[in-house]
């Protein structure tokens, strides 16, 4: 059901932040003491990692075997969460500034920060996501995340804090939230299909001065018209003047407009450096993109089969949109014998099948290379529509996530086919799992690593299901197996080893504000990751790495600095710290591999 702009909005003072977690119990604030500003030593002005006292302690493979049971969010409310939020506050009180420096410049600033998250890794440390706030009002998408090593204590802090003037959060303002909301409206011209938000909020202008202001959130992703797109629109509306600061849109689709590259060229993958084996099982279903694979599904009491796996987390599931534009209930699809794709089916569940057969590989992905059950890291359901249209009635060139769920269109038959390919639909489901852990801005540099990690993460659910189906042929391509179909060119969306060949993304920094759309920005950090993976060259610095190490090692780094190590503000030089502090938790840091992620920004001009 569409929502009228004129309805009555959701007007929070805690909704929903770019970054959605799933805490098993309430956030509650987490105050510094009255008349304390909360800071830490080493989060000035160009810093963002800063060590403590006692450095991150390695891991035996028995200790790691052991921590690796215990993976996984802990529940906010349960003792060792409480212990390690209160561990990290302490830490951030101890190394607070002295008065006149950093966040405490101009006198007597109350600052607070609210546990959004507390996650342990497999390595046995605990990682504790806080967002901050002023003077009882959160600050717009900043946080800060401590980092405790497997005896808990703090080893280390990611984030940037900076001075807030006084009475900013706390002052009275002109405008309430509704007028922050129609001044967003009309920017947004259109009806919505989810119920709007207003949040009061602090918040930066261009300049980078802070603001009170008021973040509203308007959606639409569904019914979507023929020349429209998916949108989230974020709206930050200063709260006294009404000016509109900033905007953008926190999804995006995996169609961009670009120049068409001529036959590919790429270069051809390394031997991957660890082989998965096969999974047991019938090897009887028909893809249209990978060949013969064994579906997980379920029997149905009338005897039929339906692709719903309840074997992976919380499920896998795919149902079919009846090529409406919005994709909704449950309409299953289903098969008498349990052989998908077989001649004489009913052919609309070619694209359903791939469309499962992605979201199982990348749920298998996520658990046997990041270590992270599916999303949220809790075992989350992923479920995926097929035959999602447009509001005309015509065909989607697109498949997107639209925070809840998977949406394929089925292609025009000449722009693209059905966009269910493995790594369409790793990149679309790996949205998900950035919006549920770093929570990137999708906009400016974050937007453009947003992007990236899409990509890379796509890539990965490629990379993994070749070692397991002879029929996937993995390549540093985006796209190409769905992409101009009907051109026998092999061309591609995008491409991580020479991104500059679609004629629309950039491979450097140097070159960033000259393409500062995030699809396009995207080539810095996919082409960095191509680096660390297989070495070579960068095209356009002619600088490069000396030997990749391998997609296992490449994709546990990145997965790990992106849901580790990254903000929602988080920058390209903030991501090569992140990689960099990923790979010295896994590999040590005097590792080859830390040299080699090293390496890899600087020949993308990151520094």
């Amino acid at each position: 059901m569409q929502i009228n702009n004129k309805q009555s909005p959701i007007v929070s003072s805690t909704s929903t932040s770019t970054a959605p977690a799933a805490p098993a119990a309430p956030q509650a604030p987490v105050a510094t003491p009255k008349g304390e500003a909360l800071a830490t030593k080493g989060f000035g002005e160009g810093s963002t990692f800063a060590t403590a006292s006692r450095p991150a302690v390695a891991l035996s493979a028995n200790q790691v075997a052991s921590a690796a049971a215990n993976v996984g969010p802990l529940a906010l409310d349960s003792q060792e969460a409480k212990d390690a939020i209160q561990k990290s506050l302490t830490h951030l009180r101890s190394t607070a500034p002295t008065a006149g420096r950093g966040l405490v410049a101009g006198g007597d600033v109350s600052s607070k920060v609210t546990p959004r998250q507390v996650f342990k890794d497999e390595l046995g440390m605990t990682h504790v996501r806080l967002d901050r706030t002023h003077e009882g009002t959160k600050v717009f998408a900043e946080q800060l995340i401590s980092h405790l090593d497997k005896d808990g204590k703090v080893a280390s802090t990611t984030g940037t804090l900076s001075n807030i003037p006084k009475g900013v959060g706390s002052a009275p303002v002109k405008l309430e939230a509704k007028d922050a909301l129609a001044i967003a409206q009309k920017q947004f011209a259109g009806t919505t299909d989810r119920a709007p938000t207003s949040e009061r909020v602090v918040a930066q202008d261009k300049d980078g001065n802070y603001r009170a202001a008021y973040h509203v959130q308007l959606t639409k992703t569904s019914s979507l018209g023929a020349e429209e797109r998916p949108r989230r629109m974020n709206y930050l509306v200063d709260a006294n003047t009404g000016a509109l600061l900033k905007s953008f849109n926190q999804m995006g689709g995996i169609e961009v407009p670009h120049a068409k590259a001529g036959p590919s060229q790429t270069t051809p993958p390394s031997t991957p450096s660890t082989p998965t084996t096969p999974a047991a099982g019938k090897v009887d279903d028909t893809t249209l993109y990978s060949g013969k694979v064994d579906l997980s599904t379920t029997k149905q009491a009338n005897g039929s089969y339906a692709l719903e796996d309840k074997s992976r987390g919380g499920g896998v599931v795919t149902y079919d949109a009846k090529n409406k534009s919005t994709a909704s209930g449950t309409t299953p699809f289903t098969d008498a014998n349990d052989v998908w794709g077989e001649a004489g089916d009913n052919t609309r569940t070619k694209a359903a099948v791939d469309a499962h057969y992605g979201a199982e590989m990348t749920y298998d992905f996520m658990k046997d290379v990041l270590g992270r059950n599916s999303l949220d890291g809790k075992g989350e359901k992923l479920v995926s529509y097929v035959h999602v249209n447009e509001q005309d009635g015509g065909p989607m060139v697109n498949a997107y996530w639209d925070g809840e769920k998977m949406n394929y269109g089925d292609g025009d038959g000449k722009n693209a086919g059905p966009l269910t390919t493995l790594d369409i639909a790793g990149h679309e489901i790996a949205h998900g799992l950035t919006e549920r852990t770093a929570g990137l801005i999708y906009d400016g540099e974050s937007g453009g690593l947003n992007e990236s990690f899409s990509d890379i993460i796509g890539s990965g659910v490629e990379w993994y299901a070749a070692q397991k189906n002879k029929s996937v042929q993995f390549d540093w391509k985006v796209g190409e197996d769905a992409w101009t179909p009907a051109n026998g060119s092999g061309d591609a969306l995008r491409y991580m080893d020479e991104p500059t060949k679609d004629g629309y993304s950039v491979d450097h920094y140097s070159n960033y504000p000259k393409q500062t759309e995030v699809h396009g920005s995207s080539g810095i950090a996919n082409n960095a990751f191509y680096l660390v993976t297989e070495g070579g060259k960068n095209r356009t610095s002619g600088l490069g790495v000396e030997g990749g190490i391998g997609m296992d090692k490449s994709q546990k780094i990145f997965g790990r600095a992106l849901t580790t190590y990254m903000t929602p503000n988080t920058t390209f030089a903030q991501a090569r710290e992140a990689t960099i502090q990923s790979a010295t938790d896994l590999y040590g840091a005097k590792s080859v591999e830390v040299q080699k992620v090293k390496d890899a920004w600087t020949a993308v001009g990151v520094k």
